[in-house]
């Protein structure tokens, strides 16, 4: 009797088992940083200093989120759709954002285009963060503006010592895209990333180059420099 018993409780215990199921998906925060060095960024009333020794205070920070693909130690993939995100460090709710469905693995890395690819440009999907009245968006031949950096330095010689980046361009050899790809090292579903504005300041002499703004040499130029903005914080 007391061998059944244990049978028995046994028998219902690999039941109880046979019903937890592990979760077939999840939800992955994404948040962006906007950071100087070690500083939050702050617009219009904080003054910064590069290591070009150019003092700057910032004033628009906007750029395009792309193509994000979240990829597993095992090898899995997950692509979201539809991905295109605007960030505006003026509308902090755009800073982050959340991928729903995510299977249940373990990420080992994050992926994602700094930009609007070629296809997306000429789509004519002008709709969501795709809409030209957020003032990304220059004109059908052109394209959309992948990132915008606005602000002024003392070094500038411009009239109101002011500097503007419009970095843009998808047409051959104008292509200004740039993919960036961070490890994440957490076994965490937050994914928090440092955009630190002063890894791509630091590069350039404001003296010298205070404005680029239509797709060109220059503007792959740029962003091949502000793609090294981002890190997993």
């Amino acid at each position: 009797m007391y061998k059944k018993f244990i049978f028995c409780g046994v028998f219902m215990a690999l039941c109880c088992l046979s019903f937890q199921t592990t979760p077939k998906d999840k939800v992955v925060y994404i948040s962006f940083l906007p950071m100087f060095q070690d500083k939050a960024l702050v617009l219009n009333n904080e003054k910064y200093i590069t290591e070009k020794n150019d003092t700057i205070m910032i004033s628009t920070l906007k750029f395009y989120v792309s193509n994000i693909i979240l990829e597993g130690s095992n090898g899995e993939v997950f692509k979201e759709n539809k991905s295109v995100h605007l960030l505006n460090i003026e509308a902090l709710n755009t800073l982050q954002f959340q991928m729903e469905k995510v299977p249940n693995f373990k990420i080992k890395k994050i992926r994602f285009y700094v930009g609007i690819d070629s296809i997306t440009n000429v789509s004519g999907d002008l709709s969501g963060d795709l809409d030209p009245s957020l003032g990304m968006y220059w004109a059908w031949n052109s394209g959309y503006i992948n990132m915008k950096l606005e602000g002024i330095s003392s070094s500038c010689k411009t009239p109101k010592k002011e500097f503007q980046f419009h970095i843009g361009g998808y047409l051959e050899h104008q292509n200004a895209l740039q993919e960036v790809i961070l490890d994440f090292p957490d076994d965490s579903n937050s994914i928090k990333i440092k955009t630190d504005v002063s890894a791509w300041l630091n590069s350039v002499s404001l003296k010298e180059t205070n404005a680029v703004m239509i797709p060109g040499i220059k503007a792959i130029t740029m962003s091949k420099l502000y793609k090294n903005m981002f890190s997993i914080e």
